[in-house]
């Protein structure tokens, strides 16, 4: 049989203590490895922290630096050493929810390399009105596209969230968007900007109306992708492709061909709602941006910060050298 690992016996050891956390893990409906892996970690960091006589709220950057170097004198991965980052943000998150803790020492603290970090040439504000100004509309699919620049480069929609959206979730009259959550994203209302919304009311009254009736009106479907529309789904949908095709997936990758026309910096649409969240962390609270990004948990939000570990490092070396 094979032999109970370190982190069997730490997590045994350390049962009674880490059995509110695992309540917590629970209910939020991850599956068995995932509250396994936080738990193992969890106590790997309890049990190091209990051998150099330290407590979670003494707990600072400094303290999970030499944790870090910890990890590195045991041989871990900078992989691995990320995923007991993310196990103590997760325990620190559930802390705070219990008034035990004031702050989260793990947050925003990664190992260079980490693959899931967002990329280094994200858009600036200016670069993203730009390249929105710059988008000329002059026929149905350009205004269409028009719209859905709109929502991405304002309430920073996921391709999918914009393949999900229907004409009902745009309330105009309140100045809101109703984004549904699925398995991997939270549902939110988010405010319309100002300038967007009569875009968006000529889109809904005047251009999405006549895709449709275009699409009804084709003589033949012959040399078309679609031989024929599903009317009921395409009714129902916010943003219609021009072929009839229910999914708008090659529609966004044509958009995203002429947005790079524009500026050569774009690389893709995700790129683009990264770099909005980037811009509301610069003015906004990791918890407001959290709801409006749509994140499950907020350490997803807080790889957009600034905060890098090897960064810290050094500035830390500065002041507070290792010994």
């Amino acid at each position: 049989m094979k032999p109970k690992s370190e982190y069997y016996h730490l997590k045994l050891k350390l049962k009674a203590e880490l059995k509110g956390f695992e309540n917590s893990l629970n209910k939020q409906d991850y599956n068995e490895n995932t509250t396994r892996q936080y738990l193992n970690y969890t106590a790997y960091f309890l049990g190091w922290m209990r051998e150099t006589n330290q407590t979670e709220n003494q707990i600072g950057y400094p303290e999970l630096l030499q944790y870090i170097n910890h990890c590195k004198d045991k041989n871990d991965s900078a992989r691995l050493i990320n995923r007991k980052l993310a196990s103590i943000r997760k325990y620190y998150e559930f802390l705070e929810l219990e008034g035990k803790a004031t702050k989260n020492p793990a947050s925003g603290l990664y190992l260079k390399g980490k693959k899931s970090g967002i990329p280094n040439n994200l858009l600036t504000k200016e670069e993203l009105q730009k390249t929105y100004e710059s988008y000329i509309s002059y026929d149905l699919r350009t205004a269409r596209n028009k719209a859905i620049v709109s929502l991405i480069i304002n309430q920073a929609l996921t391709s999918g969230e914009l393949q999900r959206l229907e004409p009902g979730n745009l309330k105009l009259k309140s100045g809101r968007i109703v984004v549904q959550g699925t398995k991997s994203s939270n549902g939110r209302t988010l405010a319309l900007e100002a300038n967007q919304i009569i875009g968006l009311q000529e889109y809904l009254q005047v251009t999405r109306p006549e895709i449709l009736k275009a699409l009804k009106e084709a003589p033949s479907w012959s040399g078309r992708k679609v031989n024929k529309p599903n009317f009921k789904a395409l009714e129902n949908q916010l943003f219609i492709s021009l072929n009839g095709a229910v999914s708008i997936k090659n529609s966004l990758l044509h958009l995203t061909a002429a947005l790079k026309r524009i500026n050569p910096k774009i690389r893709d649409l995700r790129q683009l709602r990264q770099s909005v969240i980037a811009e509301w962390l610069k003015t906004e609270d990791v918890r407001k941006v959290q709801h409006k990004a749509g994140h499950k948990h907020v350490s997803t939000t807080e790889r957009y910060q600034s905060n890098n570990l090897e960064d810290l490092q050094e500035a830390l070396n500065q002041h507070h050298p290792l010994r």
